[in-house]
């Protein structure tokens, strides 16, 4: 037994890659970067990073970009989004009482009855999302809440208490929740949506680099912006790049016992690669390939009409990428208490560096 609960043996993965995934996943969600505010992750990303990259460079929108092998003549791209749902704030009423908006897709369930923290211009300010209480509302009201039902409290009588605090509309926020371990090699916490995908290319940019002398084409290691509100960030980064091919890291749905006839992937069995007319076959049976040479677990996941991810936008850019979806299982998606395995986290990081050597 290690300090995570379990045999390392039936694990497939070493006690200082647990270590190592977890840290990085830990650095990286405690760094809020709502969807407009990704340049917060500049050192966050440049730190863990910057070693195993030649070039490390922030665009216009703050795309951030990492080159190993610089000007070679074939181009690999590794992506993932950096950005977060969240919410902004719409309204303060003369009590103090403020409204949210939200950026990206939430069910409102979720942020009902939760802690938020709201990035104002003076720092951070706590507050608690409320609504009416079941025990108040009118038969004729909906039982279902919704965004615009919710309210938030941050302690204050006034709007001019509020203002104090620096509080002011169109202040970015987002729940508040602690990355912390769970049982085996789980961890919980918000925005492994997609954060779970950029440590697997951190890593998997660890990996290559330690191998680099078998190195043939460039990589280029990117965390791209907007992906939550439209896939934006990727829009720019496929037109500017224009790689020869390209790996998409993002989460997929995986299964609980109320999914079981929606959701065929499982937590703690590998990465899922997407199969679908959007995904280019011969990407796709290379990342096959170097999973099974590796003997890296992987699951397959069908997807004929594609999935909303990066890979999306990248596909059409310009004359059209060559492009892949290589998914991270994840449980409860768009929560405060994201599910996801470590293992799952190394074992993509894996078969994505046996990728790019591959070429």
């Amino acid at each position: 037994m290690d300090i995570w609960g379990v045999a390392l043996e039936k694990c497939e993965v070493e006690e200082k890659e647990i270590e190592e995934a977890s840290e990085v996943l830990r650095q990286l969600v405690e760094v809020p970067t709502v969807t407009g505010t990704e340049a917060k992750a500049s050192e966050v990303l440049r730190k863990p990073l910057s070693p195993y990259v030649e070039e490390f460079h922030v665009d216009d929108w703050f795309n951030h970009i990492g080159k190993l092998n610089t000007g070679a003549e074939r181009k690999v791209a590794l992506v993932a989004h950096i950005d977060q749902i969240g919410f902004m704030i719409k309204s303060i009423d003369d009590e103090g009482f403020l409204k949210i908006q939200q950026v990206g897709g939430w069910d409102a369930s979720v942020p009902y009855g939760q802690r938020i923290l709201i990035l104002g211009k003076k720092g951070t300010v706590l507050g608690v999302i409320g609504s009416v209480p079941p025990h108040l509302r009118k038969k004729d009201q909906a039982k279902e809440i919704k965004i615009e039902d919710l309210l938030v409290d941050v302690g204050a009588d006034s709007k001019e208490e509020v203002e104090k605090l620096g509080v002011e509309i169109g202040n970015y926020a987002l729940l508040l929740s602690d990355f912390s371990k769970l049982s085996g090699t789980r961890v919980t916490g918000m925005a492994f949506d997609d954060k779970a995908g950029i440590a697997s290319i951190i890593l998997a940019a660890k990996r290559v680099f330690e191998r680099k002398s078998e190195l043939k084409v460039e990589l280029d290691v990117v965390a791209t912006v907007q992906e939550e509100i439209g896939l934006r960030g990727a829009s720019m980064i496929g037109y500017k790049l224009r790689p020869d091919a390209t790996v998409v890291v993002d989460v997929t749905h995986a299964v609980t016992p109320p999914t079981k006839d929606k959701v065929v992937v499982k937590l703690g069995k590998g990465p899922a690669i997407a199969v679908g007319p959007i995904y280019h076959p011969v990407i796709v049976e290379k990342l096959r390939n170097v999973a099974e040479k590796i003997k890296s677990p992987f699951q397959i996941e069908p997807s004929p009409r594609g999935t909303g991810t990066d890979t999306w936008a990248i596909q059409v850019a310009r004359g059209g990428v060559k492009t892949a979806l290589l998914s991270i299982p994840l449980r409860y998606m768009h929560s405060g208490v994201e599910v996801a395995d470590l293992r799952d986290i190394i074992h993509t990081s894996r078969i994505l560096a046996e990728f790019v050597l591959s070429f």
